[in-house]
């Protein structure tokens, strides 16, 4: 029994030196030891190369954010020309300064009963550019023939006066009976009493000379045909 009691004893002994090592002992050499620092979440590289990714994403990111708040800046800041332009009433003389100024072309003032009024000459055609006596802030330019026509000729200019009003918004045509006989007048009128911009007036003068130039040369007596 003694025998057998010792066998156990020892047996015991070296079981529990390898289930638990002795105090102040090294560390059992199964397996190695991992630094609390290197034990990361699962996804994340800390290579070099992980690194330096994350690096240019984080400059891309930013240089989104710059490129973003650059346009928003873009947006918000008014050019010039986005200024609202403001607008004034109409005077002849501003008027006179648009058409000499601006525009390029020689004007002279002249008054008729005491009504002043802006002549010129454009392709041939005697103009007369004013604010009518009783409509303030109206604008009325209107050009007409050089020389009549036939009185036997009447009815033909006629037609094709007819025929221009008919077709076109503006001008308006008309047979204007001198004592040389009938000739064509081209009228624009616009009412402009609320106010207008130089770019809008430069705009309607433009037109209305144009227009009534156009006017003046295609407008001819319709003869019947043969």
């Amino acid at each position: 029994m003694s025998r057998l009691s010792d066998l156990l004893a020892r047996l015991l002994g070296q079981h529990q030196g390898r289930v638990r090592a002795p105090a102040g002992g090294p560390r059992p050499t199964g397996r190695a030891a991992v630094p609390r620092d290197a034990v990361r979440p699962s996804g994340h590289d800390s290579s070099p190369l992980a690194a330096e990714l994350a690096t240019t994403g984080e400059a891309d990111s930013s240089s989104e954010d710059d490129e973003t708040h650059s346009v928003q800046r873009e947006r918000t800041t008014s050019s010039p020309e986005d200024e609202v332009e403001a607008t004034s009433g109409l005077t002849l003389d501003r008027m006179e300064a648009m058409i000499t100024d601006v525009m390029g072309y020689g004007v002279q003032r002249h008054a008729e009963s005491g009504h002043p009024c802006l002549l010129g000459t454009w392709d041939t055609y005697p103009f007369v550019i004013e604010i009518p006596d009783g409509h303030e802030g109206w604008l009325l330019v209107s050009g007409d023939w050089e020389e009549p026509v036939g009185e036997g000729l009447r009815d033909e200019l006629a037609a094709s006066v007819n025929d221009w009003n008919r077709d076109k918004f503006f001008p308006t045509v008309s047979i204007i009976d001198s004592p040389a006989g009938p000739l064509v007048r081209a009228t624009y009128l616009v009412d402009l009493s609320s106010g207008v911009t130089d770019t809008q007036l430069r705009l309607h003068l433009e037109t209305a000379l144009s227009s009534c130039t156009q006017a003046l040369s295609l407008v001819r007596p319709l003869l019947p045909e043969l």
